[in-house]
């Protein structure tokens, strides 16, 4: 049994596949934290550091007339907490993160994850994972324990974890897209167990299970078990190694991302 309480942050991590470098794109995901009062923006800056007062006209200025910045930074500290960042340019490694704090309201879980899609829907991620994360218990003792820990190292895909070893595993919610996509193969991906969406970007999303904000803990691991087995099959994902002294996990690159980058 997982005494899991309440969760201590909600993440969203994407890899963009679309740029932001025009009006019309970075506009449209601005516009996406603006469409409801509980998430507008109240700082921004092109660094942790800087945090001026929210204005989308000078974003765009700073970012796409004077070329001034390349990275921004958005914060709120009022109701709905959150912070991330975003890039304006897309490469191999632009990376798209957001933290919402712990004291975010159950009521508004759902709307955490209709922020998820929407951001989706403008970036095209070859590979998100949006996810409700439980504090974990250290060292393990148990199974469940195990894969608890497993699970919360999956959902932070990381850069410095990411782009060496490839998809790490599966989140509350995770998506699908570009050459990712490619690599499990779409009607594979379709026949997944879970609750598996076709986007209208193209994309697929892979929720655990129906409303997973509302799945307990110890539910979800079993079906994210079920899930991460059944998606094995393709050498996609990164292959697990468990310290010994039960406190982590490290990553290795499965063969189908070590194809992947020697391909590049």
């Amino acid at each position: 049994m997982i005494e899991s309480n309440a969760p201590n942050y909600f993440s969203i991590s994407m890899y963009p596949t679309e740029p932001l470098d025009n009006e019309e794109a970075l506009s449209s995901l601005l516009k996406v934290f603006e469409s409801n009062s509980k998430l507008v923006p109240q700082q921004w800056g092109n660094s942790e550091l800087i945090r001026l007062d929210y204005n989308r006209n000078e974003i765009l200025e700073k970012s796409l007339l004077e070329r001034k910045v390349s990275e921004v930074y958005l914060h709120r500290t009022s109701n709905i907490k959150y912070s991330g960042k975003f890039n304006i340019f897309t490469n191999s490694r632009s990376f798209l993160d957001f933290d919402f704090n712990k004291t975010m309201p159950q009521k508004f879980w759902s709307l955490f994850f209709q922020l998820s899609d929407q951001i989706a829907e403008i970036v095209k991620p070859r590979w998100g994972v949006t996810h409700i994360s439980y504090s974990p218990t250290y060292p393990w003792k148990s199974e469940l324990e195990r894969l608890h820990i497993w699970l919360n190292l999956c959902s932070q895909p990381i850069p410095v974890r990411f782009l060496p070893n490839g998809p790490l595993g599966l989140g509350t919610r995770t998506y699908f897209g570009g050459h990712i996509l490619e690599l499990f193969g779409k009607d594979f991906l379709m026949n997944a167990t879970g609750v598996v969406t076709e986007l209208s970007w193209g994309g697929i999303r892979i929720d655990v299970s129906d409303n997973p904000w509302e799945v307990d803990l110890e539910s979800f691991l079993e079906k994210w078990v079920a899930l991460m087995n059944y998606l094995d099959s393709p050498k996609v994902m990164a292959i697990p190694s468990f310290d010994e002294d039960q406190m982590g996990v490290t990553f290795n690159p499965n063969i189908s991302w070590i194809n992947y980058l020697n391909k590049k």
